[in-house]
């Protein structure tokens, strides 16, 4: 273990390299978030982050665990990065993004790597429920899903970042000494993000964020999580049960579908970029950039032990799934009330 914590530690100095060539590379190409619309900060940001992390990944992972399984990994991790990049600067078609993303999961996890899921645990009855023929389709689903859930959480500095170090630190404790996971990747993926969130965390020092994810990052991102999070509930040594993982991303998966929901309502593609995210929520309620991210990392923390520890107490899953989705629901419920407050006061200090 301390072999692979040395190699978590070589992985966070390479990351911090890789943007420091990246930063200025950036800056010379044009590939930069400029500020302005939707986007609060005030100045051209090299969107490194996520050629950062990939690049430490796939080049110590390649290193340390080549295999098929790994090809699949990197090649997820490849066409997610194309994608992500070239949305950033030029927006991509969201069909396009879509069969991108199907073919990351469909190709690279689910053919190559061998990862998806084969059962949902014991949520319907006593008995795990076997996905059969339909495995390949659901993975691709629920994949996909939640890559674009991480995905859409990427708005605020650190978020997406913080929350990355939040699975990976949990699945790494849960997967220490056992075969479900591998924890040389785990480590390798630890330290690259924390390498890229000493240039991305506001800190006393730094007063905003050096560089961003972008797209390519959190797309990776949320690609690597769904692969460690579908191997730490499958398979014989799976170290969490499946209801156990849609817990862990919680916040986002009832964020994202909240929003989806409320878009369509509104007349508006569920696809659509807005700013009714709940980190949007929590600053419009007073709190600043920094106190925002800490307590929307709490709740994120929440949903993860409320998984954990009903898992560790022997819940039946199917009472922790009937238990998510009533969460799920009030979450929707106090945060459309909230969102309705907001507006009203907006409206009054429009009209004042």
């Amino acid at each position: 273990m301390i072999l692979n914590l040395m190699l978590g530690l070589v992985a966070f100095v390479l990351s911090a390299f890789a943007i420091l060539v990246l930063q200025p590379l950036c800056h010379k190409i044009g590939h930069v978030d400029h500020p302005g619309g939707r986007k609060a900060h005030v100045l051209a940001t090299p969107l490194c982050g996520g050629m950062a992390i990939a690049l430490t990944v796939v080049l110590l992972g390649m290193g340390t665990v080549p295999s098929r399984q790994f090809a699949g990994f990197a090649f997820g991790i490849t066409v997610l990065l194309v994608l992500g990049a070239l949305d950033d600067r030029k927006h991509v078609p969201a069909p396009v993004r879509l069969a991108l993303q199907t073919l990351a999961v469909g190709a690279g996890m689910c053919f190559f790597g061998e990862v998806y899921l084969q059962n949902l645990g014991a949520i319907f009855s006593s008995v795990d429920y076997e996905l059969g023929g339909h495995a390949i389709w659901f993975t691709i689903f629920a994949a996909v899903g939640m890559i674009n859930a991480v995905n859409m959480v990427d708005g605020m500095d650190g978020l997406a970042g913080g929350f990355a170090v939040m699975i990976v630190g949990t699945i790494l404790a849960l997967a220490v000494g056992t075969s479900a996971v591998s924890v040389v990747l785990l480590c390798v993926t630890l330290g690259s993000v924390l390498g890229f969130l000493a240039f991305n965390l506001r800190m006393p020092w730094q007063k905003h964020a050096r560089i961003f994810l972008g797209d390519a990052g959190s797309l990776v991102l949320g690609f690597i999580l769904t692969w460690f999070a579908i191997q730490a509930a499958q398979g014989p040594h799976a170290v969490i049960e499946p209801i156990t993982a849609v817990w862990l991303f919680g916040l986002p998966l009832a964020d994202t579908v909240y929003l989806m929901v409320s878009r369509v309502l509104r007349g508006k593609s569920p696809l659509a970029a807005d700013s009714y995210h709940f980190h949007h929520l929590l600053q419009r309620l007073g709190l600043s950039p920094g106190w925002a991210l800490y307590v929307w990392l709490a709740f994120a923390g929440m949903f993860m032990a409320t998984g954990l520890v009903t898992e560790a107490l022997g819940v039946s899953e199917s009472a922790r799934c009937v238990g998510f989705v009533g969460v799920f629901a009030v979450y929707c419920v106090v945060a459309n009330l909230l969102w309705t407050r907001v507006r009203h006061r907006l409206v009054k200090q429009a009209a004042a």
